[in-house]
């Protein structure tokens, strides 16, 4: 029985000699190098073997790496030496969405061509062909291999190979890391927080929890310079960044003023709108100079009552994005100024002419999109309790006393139901004598559906939104400008030659811009609308309520469609205002802020980014149906009908789903330089 086992012992042994013997035999001397991790990293060719090795395994983002191509003789295993290898790495994605490809022996001089092929000398270990590089970017790359000359053997057009590896994210204290870990510190912080709180409250656990009942939270609203706390430094920035982009280098991929504005504020301001509403608002330089402006002229005159409403911001938002897309003025930091300049001037004059924030509540480009998206914002401020509203009301949160100005968004928190044209500004929480206000966590996107009135201006920006997104990302493509000529050919030829070619492909894509996002999109609503109200059947409410009513439904599509475009650019080209900002401090400051390395390296790879995009949309879309439905049901008083009557809008919003699944899937070019 002891031989037996003897025997067992022994076998296994042998087996696992083999195996770790394998790879040896296979791969020969490696040295500190090694088989990258996934793909195939071993091919035979002609009597040869042709092995990728790496140094470090796996490459490390930000590291100097090795990347190593072993020439051994099959059979022997012995190393050949003195060949002409040429050796390119590139990311697989970059390369997948490039254009022509270059002649696989060509050397750029500047190194810039990250598909080109360059010299790789044979060093430190016999046959062993290695290029240095640092790799800014993690995920999959392609190893694209050129045997020219092997073993005295020429090969005319050289012997092409292609590899594959993976660089590993850098190692030790990166950002990335210390940004994660900072964020679980700051989870476990408030949640220990939040329990201790909780624990001491005397109010019944199962109601929300009012965070002023937070006594330094409640303190810090109802200082009198929390407002300025926030202004004052905005409109600084906001000062400077004018300056910069009127007196400093008209290089908008150098420029601290279009990289703040345009790659850092803009994509990242959406993603504020669904954490904390319009708290945006508070600290705006706009909104600052409006209000202040009126409060210092106190202007008797309230904003014109026929425009009360959405439709002018509407189309402000829609001119800035064509005349983005025309003009180019986020690529620009002399127009990024003077638009800021331009903005700053109506915000005042609305201050001198009319009562409170009348520039804010109605003709800020983006109020509308801040206040649709802010509908989906977990965090309400509203009334406590209303009997004692119903009580003792002398509307002091709405008109303001000596504790405390009126809400200057013209909102009366006692009615006040949305998030949509609540700034945060808690100057109701200062001026209510009975202290009946309440800021409470509530399920996401709940003003979608519980509010009891819904606008047809709302309602039409929210599926202009939808519309308008489609295009701005459409026109990221590589192939836009085939499409645009191929549409411009309706043109007469008649007219055609009395216009220059760029004047006429302008002229088309502008046509399609304001055609496709303020009419198009919106009849193919109302078309879904007639539908659903003719599927209705006697439950039907009429064209215009179903689609005031459930154009609603496509504020998630539009929020899920703006974050997917946004987290592009803020990943991907947000790194690039470091090198922007030490080159202003170096400039026009007393401070070394070192070298202004315009090698900018991607928060994260373009492969997390993508998925991050298609989980966005996706998510978008379940949004956007749970939302109609919850509209639809007493839409349709709750019966049959209602199942069919969605159906027009889910289809929709199926649709508008997969055509930006499309579209990002195909090959973009980055708005911004990095």
């Amino acid at each position: 029985m002891a031989r037996g086992y003897g025997a067992r012992i022994l076998f296994w042994l042998i087996l696992l000699w083999l195996s770790r013997a394998e790879p040896l035999f296979a791969h020969g001397d490696h040295g500190d190098a090694a088989p990258p991790e996934g793909g195939i990293s071993l091919v035979a060719f002609d009597g040869f073997q042709v092995e990728l090795l790496t140094s470090p395994r796996p490459p490390r983002v930000g590291e100097e790496s090795k990347i190593i191509i072993k020439i051994l003789r099959s059979g022997s295993l012995e190393p050949v030496r003195n060949g002409k290898v040429l050796i390119g790495v590139s990311p697989v994605r970059l390369l997948d969405h490039s254009g022509p490809q270059h002649n696989p022996l060509t050397h750029a001089a500047d190194g810039t061509d990250s598909s080109s092929l360059y010299p790789a000398p044979e060093m430190v270990w016999a046959g062993s062909y290695t290029l240095v590089r640092q790799l800014d970017q993690r995920g999959p790359h392609r190893v694209r291999v050129a045997l020219a000359e092997v073993d005295g053997r020429s090969f005319h057009p050289p012997a092409l190979f292609e590899f594959y590896l993976n660089v590993a994210p850098a190692s030790g204290l990166t950002p990335q890391l210390v940004f994660l870990l900072l964020t679980a510190l700051a989870i476990g912080g408030v949640g220990i927080y939040w329990v201790a709180v909780r624990s001491h409250s005397p109010l019944d656990l199962s109601m929300p929890l009012n965070l002023l009942d937070v006594s330094w939270l409640d303190r810090f609203v109802r200082w009198k310079g929390f407002q300025p706390a926030l202004q004052i430094p905005l409109l600084v920035l906001t000062l400077l960044i004018t300056l910069l982009g009127l007196f400093d280098v008209q290089d908008g991929a150098k420029n601290l003023a279009t990289k703040l504005t345009w790659v850092i504020w803009w994509p990242a301001i959406i993603f504020t709108f669904i954490l904390v509403g319009r708290l945006w608002c508070v600290m705006c330089p706009f909104g600052t100079l409006n209000e202040w402006s009126a409060r210092l002229f106190k202007p008797g005159r309230m904003f014109p009552k026929f425009l009360r409403n959405l439709w002018l911001a509407t189309l402000f938002f829609v001119l800035l994005t064509w005349a983005d897309e025309q003009l180019g003025i986020i690529r620009s930091p002399q127009m990024t100024a003077w638009l800021i300049l331009l903005l700053a001037i109506v915000a005042v004059g609305t201050g001198i002419l009319f009562q409170r924030r009348s520039f804010c509540r109605y003709l800020c480009p983006i109020t509308g999109l801040q206040g649709l998206y802010s509908m989906v914002s977990p965090v309400e401020l509203r009334m406590g309790d209303r009997s004692r509203c119903l009580k003792d009301c002398r509307q002091d949160c709405y008109r303001g006393n000596e504790k405390g100005e009126g809400c200057p968004m013209f909102e009366f928190p006692m009615t006040m139901e949305r998030n949509t044209y609540c700034n945060f500004c808690f100057e109701c929480v200062k001026s209510c004598p009975s202290s009946n206000l309440a800021l409470r966590f509530r399920p996401l996107g709940k003003d979608l559906w519980a509010a009891s009135k819904h606008w047809l201006d709302e309602s039409y920006l929210a599926v202009v939104l939808v519309g308008l997104t489609t295009l701005v990302t459409a026109q990221m493509l590589a192939s836009w400008s085939q499409w645009i000529s191929t549409l411009s050919r309706l043109i007469p030829v008649s007219v055609r030659i009395l216009m220059k070619p760029a004047t006429y492909l302008s002229l088309t894509e502008s046509a399609l811009f304001f055609l496709g996002s303020l009419l198009i999109f919106p009849l193919i609503v109302i078309l879904a609308a007639w539908l659903a109200d003719r599927m209705a059947g006697e439950n039907g409410k009429g064209v215009k309520r179903v689609f005031v009513t459930l154009g609603y439904m496509f504020i998630p599509v539009g929020l899920a469609m703006h974050l997917a475009h946004n987290l592009s650019h803020l990943l991907s080209e947000g790194p690039g205002a470091v090198p922007a900002l030490r080159r202003a401090i170096i400039l026009y400051t007393p401070f070394d802020a070192g070298n202004a390395d315009w090698r900018v390296v991607p928060l994260v790879s373009s492969e997390v980014v993508y998925w991050l995009q298609m989980l966005l949309i996706l998510a978008g879309m379940i949004f956007s149906i749970a939302v109609g439905y919850r509209l639809a049901r007493p839409l349709f008083d709750r019966g049959e009908a209602t199942g069919k009557a969605l159906v027009p809008f889910i289809v929709l919003s199926l649709i508008a789903t997969l055509i930006n699944l499309y579209l990002l899937n195909q090959p973009m070019g980055m708005r911004h330089g990095i």
